[in-house]
This record gives C-alpha cells, structure tokens and sequence, in this order.
C-alpha cells in the first residue's frame, strides 16, 4: 500500500446514527452476546487491545461513509461491510482507511474525540513499522472496538497464532462440534495470535484465551507456533499460497482481503519477522532505512539475483515503490513469478514479474 490513498470525505451523521444504536458489547468470548457497558472500551486509557476480530483503521472519522457501518460496531460484521460494497466497485476502492488491526492488538491511544455523538480513538498500532510514526502505525478508530482488558496468559499456555486463511472460535467445546467448520461463532484471521492450551481428552481442539481471559475454543488445525529460527524463503511462498483468490481490499491487514504490502507484511509477521507496513518502506529496509521496529534487509537490483520470499517493488522509480510482492521462482518458461495482491477488483495470484516496473527487491531472510 503506498503511503497516501485518495478518498473523498462524505457526511458520518448516518453512519452514527446505526452505530449509536448498537450496544457496547464486550468480546468475552466466541459465544458472548450480553452488553457490558462502556467498561469494555478504552475510555481515555493510554494503552489498550483491539476487541473486535479484525478492527479498520481510518484516515478520519469525518471520511467513515455510510456505507462503512458495519465496520465501526462491536462485534464487528467485516463479510456483512464487504457485501455492503459489492455491488459499486468504487465503494472498494475508496476505502478511507490506513490499515487494519487484529483481535488483542496493542494500541496506543494518543487523542480522543467525539463526532456526532460517537467516540472516536487516535491510535498507533504496534507492529507495523512506518516511518510515519516511531511508535507506531497512526489512525482514527471507534473507541467501542477497543478495550482496557487483557489478562495474563496463564500457565500451561503457549503463543500461537491462526495460521489459516480465517478460523471460527467459539464459546465452548460443544459449540465448535455443533457449529464447526462452517458457522457460528467468531472468524478471526491469519496471524491473529492467542494463548493457548491444549484440551484433555480432545487431540483436535486448543484452548484459547480471550482479551479478559475466558476461553475460546479452535480446531487444532487452524493455530501454529510461530517459528523461532529457521525460516526460509520457501515458507514465505507457502504462507502466501495460502490467499491465493482472496479479494483486494484498499487497506487490509487480514484474511478477509489484503492490499498488496498488508499481504507482504502479514506473510512475514506470521513467520516472526516484522518488516514495514508499507510498500514504499519496505523497498526502502533493503538500502539501511528499516523504520523503527522493523528487521532490516537487503537491497536486491537485478530478477536475475532474486530467490523465493523476496520483497519485489514496483513503481517509477526507487522513491515512488508503490506496489509490491513475494517472488515464488522461476515458471516453466523461464519467467521470474511473484505472488501478489493486485487491485480493487482483483484477487491474489501468481503473475510475472514482468506485468510490472520492476524497481528492484528487498531480501529480509537470508542477507
């Protein structure tokens, strides 16, 4: 994703109007349906989670549109926005948002303000390195998708994260038998990270922790560890794989749709490496200029010289990278590939390097 994006402001008072009607709810677990009050939300806390499954972060809230609604509630209804917006292709494209944050992200909270009767959050997202801020990825977020809450994991538990597309938690272990793979519950992304246990009796099924330590329920298949050494360029192809036909979507950081650099920089982030959130600065950590938070990488200049998980960039020159992907090799006619998220209307694929203005690669394993 480049470092601007062109929206057009529009009136939030119908948008406000939908959300004030919608109790604050906080995300116990899976299976939760009771209102809990403001206690859920930040309320002027300086650090504090993402409490809903994948929360949108905006440029503004005076450019949220109507259209956005489902996006600003708690629980969040991520598929119903997107339905919203298929039928206009525009509605897509002009997402006014900077990128997205997954359950139980760390936020930092550093202005508040209301509009239209709504509390709104600044924050920055830790996590996703930009130059834009030392501290943080910065946006405007419903302070009702946040919460104070989030309880030490507790023993017995390690770190792991959906290693699938998508995966359905729920409230209890009869819940996922009845609803599971295909309903019910809550679908969390891709790299959305939890502390789990596993279950007696039930090789299948992990225990997982909400933000306010109640348990969430997981097929064994859809959680992983995340590596701690080893990792190749190899597993950076496979991980990418995994979302090939998944939608574009202007500012995605989940598995419910990706722009091109939240697919690059998620792929990475689920094998332990954290590179930048944007295009532009992640071309840029190959030449000594890693924000802070970031590893740094190694500038590759000719396809000849690439090797599977490189970072390629795209664009004019080497200061205007504006589209990027995950080299994959070489086709069976000789051609250098890449896996990439193209554009609105467009899914994940596989394509030739060549279909772009290469500008050059960042190489984060192996330099």
């Amino acid at each position: 994703m480049p470092l601007s994006n062109i929206a057009f402001p529009v009136a939030v008072s119908a948008v406000s109007a939908v959300i004030a009607l919608v109790p604050l709810t906080h995300h116990v677990s899976a299976a939760d349906t009771s209102p809990s009050g403001a206690s859920a939300a930040c309320k002027g806390a300086r650090t504090c989670y993402v409490d809903v499954s994948v929360a949108q972060i905006w440029e503004s809230p005076d450019k949220v549109r109507t259209v956005d609604a489902k996006a600003l509630t708690n629980p969040v209804d991520i598929r119903g926005w997107f339905a919203a917006m298929a039928h206009d292709i525009n509605l897509r494209r002009d997402v006014p948002g900077e990128t997205q944050a997954l359950y139980g992200g760390r936020v930092t909270v550093v202005e508040t303000t209301t509009k239209d009767g709504v509390l709104w959050d600044k924050v920055v997202v830790h996590g996703q390195p930009t130059p834009r801020d030392a501290a943080g990825y910065p946006g405007w977020m419903p302070d009702r998708q946040l919460t104070k809450l989030r309880k030490k994991a507790p023993s017995g538990t390690t770190v792991e994260r959906v290693s699938s597309p998508t995966a359905r938690g729920y409230g209890s272990r009869q819940a996922l038998a009845a609803g599971a793979p295909s309903k019910g519950g809550t679908e969390y992304s891709f790299n959305t990270e939890f502390a789990v246990k596993p279950v007696a009796g039930a090789p299948f099924v992990v225990e997982a922790r909400a933000n306010d330590g109640t348990p969430i329920y997981f097929e064994r298949a859809h959680l992983a560890k995340v590596p701690t050494s080893g990792v190749t360029g190899d597993d950076v192809v496979a991980e990418a794989r995994k979302f090939l036909g998944l939608e574009y979507l202007w500012s995605g950081t989940a598995g419910f749709g990706y722009d091109c650099s939240g697919l690059t920089s998620q792929v990475y982030s689920t094998l332990g490496i954290t590179i930048p959130r944007d295009s532009q600065p992640q071309f840029d950590a190959g030449g000594g200029a890693a924000p802070a938070g970031s590893a740094e990488g190694e500038r590759i200049t000719s396809p000849s010289d690439l090797r599977p998980g490189d970072v390629v960039g795209f664009g004019s020159s080497t200061s205007n990278v504006t589209h990027v992907g995950i080299y994959v090799g070489r086709n069976d006619q000789g051609e250098p590939m890449m896996i990439n998220s193209p554009r609105t209307g467009e899914s994940v694929r596989e394509e030739p390097l060549t279909n772009r203005p290469f500008v050059g690669a960042t190489r984060f394993i192996g330099s």
